[in-house]
């Protein structure tokens, strides 16, 4: 039965010993061996439920920093 490592485990034991050539050639080798579609894609579009959360929390916050300057003012006033 053949123990499983960890890639922390490997890149300690096998890899960080390698000289910099040696590893920067099988880093390229495991880069290009990843499918492109295996990727996540970060999309720069916002969705229609960026957009809603971000009203969301922007009304939230402007609504708790004017709050909190009246307050304030009418403390100081007083």
């Amino acid at each position: 039965m053949v123990a499983q490592s960890t890639a922390e485990e490997v890149y300690a034991q096998v890899v960080k010993p390698l000289p910099a050539s040696e590893r920067l050639k099988l880093a390229t080798m495991i880069l290009n061996d990843i499918p492109p579609l295996s990727v996540v894609d970060y999309s720069e579009e916002w969705s229609e439920e960026d957009m809603r959360d971000l009203t969301t929390h922007t009304m939230r916050y402007a609504s708790e920093s004017f709050g909190e300057e009246e307050d304030e003012a009418g403390a100081e006033g007083g």
